[in-house]
């Protein structure tokens, strides 16, 4: 496996033309293409429209979840394709803080985050609902952050079967596990499945290398999970599985307030500057990788 594929080969293996990369800032959250100084994807046009994805993460917390799916809405707006936000982890925030649903003076943000008044079953109905509906009437792709709200969603898909939901209106519907190197994040994700709270011919499972203790060694970690009898099942039965690297700059992407293709394709910072080299270049090698995971098994097209 090539550990840089190129972005224009992502793309073709989508079916989908890629577009200029976009921000996605706090405060700052475009859907439109914008002009990049030294973007490799410079004056292609947006990609066609596809049907439209649902993706919804599960997994137990502190696993990089929302970052994750931090990720992939930044990668769908990389490439064109509209995604809106739906943050149900209200102990984090993370997705509602990095996609305001309001600019500064208060004025609507397009594709801005939504989140539920609680984690009550009642408040998710009146959330989610609304959301679904406009998913299929818009053809918006939804990207869901549950966090501490698997338990409430298992409950609503009970009274809102969301399988059914997306298999009537040719909507794609995406359960992303996250997972760390413990048997019990893998057990976490059977236990779900075993639910059936979300029937889909699409599953993906993605291990984390982030979330590995410090002074333990990646390599290695996740033999354990992957030799699991669960694990394999779980392959067998059409799962797909992928790893996604530390990304060791992390924080300080956070702190300056950069999203990942901008930081890799050389768009400036809130404050007007750009990444430095070397900043560029290990965000740039990061985002290869993963998309990589995603062209060998497969999964590239299973994304918003």
């Amino acid at each position: 496996m090539s550990n840089k594929p190129d972005t224009n080969r992502a793309a073709a293996a989508e079916g989908a033309t890629p577009a200029q990369p976009v921000a996605a800032t706090a405060g700052n959250a475009p859907t439109q293409p914008l002009a990049m100084e030294g973007a490799p994807l410079a004056g292609m046009t947006a990609a066609p429209a596809r049907r439209p994805v649902c993706a919804v993460r599960f997994g137990r917390g502190r696993l990089g979840g929302s970052m994750g799916m931090d990720l992939y809405i930044q990668r769908a707006r990389f490439h064109g394709r509209r995604v809106k936000p739906l943050d149900g982890d209200l102990r984090s925030r993370t997705l509602s803080t990095l996609y305001p649903a309001q600019a500064a003076d208060g004025s609507p943000i397009q594709d801005g985050a939504s989140m539920p008044r609680s984690e009550e079953t009642a408040d998710y109905k009146q959330w989610l609902i609304p959301e679904f509906e406009q998913m299929v009437v818009e053809g918006v792709s939804r990207v869901i952050d549950l966090g501490g709200g698997e338990r409430v969603m298992q409950e609503f898909v009970r009274v809102f079967p969301l399988s059914s939901y997306c298999e009537d209106f040719e909507v794609d519907l995406l359960p992303i596990f996250f997972l760390g190197p413990d048997i019990e994040d893998l057990s976490h994700v059977v236990q779900i499945m075993r639910t059936g709270a979300l029937r889909s011919s699409r599953i993906l499972l993605v291990m984390n290398e982030g979330v590995i203790r410090s002074g333990e060694t990646s390599e290695g970690a996740f033999d354990p999970i992957v030799a699991h009898p669960d694990f394999e099942a779980l392959v067998k039965g059409g799962a797909k599985s992928v790893f996604l690297r530390k990304l060791h700059c992390l924080d300080l992407l956070r702190a300056r307030r950069f999203g990942f293709y901008d930081a890799a394709y050389g768009r400036p910072d809130p404050n007007g500057e750009k990444a430095g080299p070397a900043l560029q270049f290990m965000t740039k090698i990061w985002l290869e990788d993963h998309e990589g995971e995603h062209l060998t098994i497969g999964s590239a097209g299973w994304l918003p």
